[in-house]
């Protein structure tokens, strides 16, 4: 045994100590800097309102006539609204068509936000018509939206608006929404001037009331 050679293994384990400290030093700063890093910033898809009317074949049936109707007030793709309306009653032509008065927002609400949530939103595919979408109110208490194509018009009511109420929720996936809902005592949807079929009820048919409005809608993701 050579000389000095005893204190080779408190050699070896106090390098083995001293490299273990180093190491936990060296994950605690770099857990640390994680934990003082800013999370990052929700990417925001699309602010504006979407609200809904559906009518009945009977009470607590299906929903044979109904509106998903978006006001987009802000997209990456811009501003603009899209009427989408489906009736599938028996004894009725069928209908699934969308007035728009920005196409890229058409898409955009189609493909990116509307089918995320649920894949078969638009199948069969809603057919396209390019056309004018207006809104006038009765104070507080009503809303109407005129939808104008060369081939149709729209026109949808919601009536007695009552108190809005604030939701935050996540749908599905990684997708958050905020959003004021305001539910109606009524909704009323005409086509080509003349009532959609089916019977307004205020509950069933679909998520939400009969008849609502959701105003300053955002979702991000």
């Amino acid at each position: 045994m050579c000389p000095g050679s005893s204190s080779l293994p408190f050699i070896s384990h106090f390098r083995i100590a001293v490299l273990s400290s180093l190491a936990a030093l060296f994950l605690n700063a770099a857990l640390y800097a994680q934990e003082q890093a800013p999370a990052p910033a929700p990417k925001v898809l699309v602010a504006g309102e979407n609200p809904t009317i559906r009518y009945l074949d009977k009470e607590g049936g299906k929903a044979i006539s109904s509106v998903n109707f978006w006001r987009v007030h802000w997209s990456p793709v811009g501003a603009g609204a899209v009427c989408y309306v489906t009736v599938d009653a028996p004894g009725e032509e069928m209908l699934r068509f969308a007035i728009y008065d920005n196409k890229a927002v058409l898409d955009y609400v189609t493909t990116e936000l509307m089918s995320s949530l649920m894949k078969t939103f638009n199948e069969p595919p809603y057919a396209p018509e390019s056309g004018t979408i207006t809104q006038s109110n009765v104070g507080a208490t009503e809303r109407r939206e005129t939808c104008k194509s060369d081939r149709h018009t729209v026109e949808l009511v919601w009536k007695g608006l009552g108190q809005g109420t604030w939701v935050d929720m996540k749908p599905g996936g990684k997708t958050f929404m905020t959003f004021t809902m305001v539910p109606a005592a009524g909704g009323e949807i005409w086509i080509d001037g003349k009532q959609a079929p089916g019977t307004w009820y205020p509950s069933g048919g679909g998520i939400g009331t009969g008849a609502y409005l959701t105003v300053n809608e955002t979702w991000r993701r």
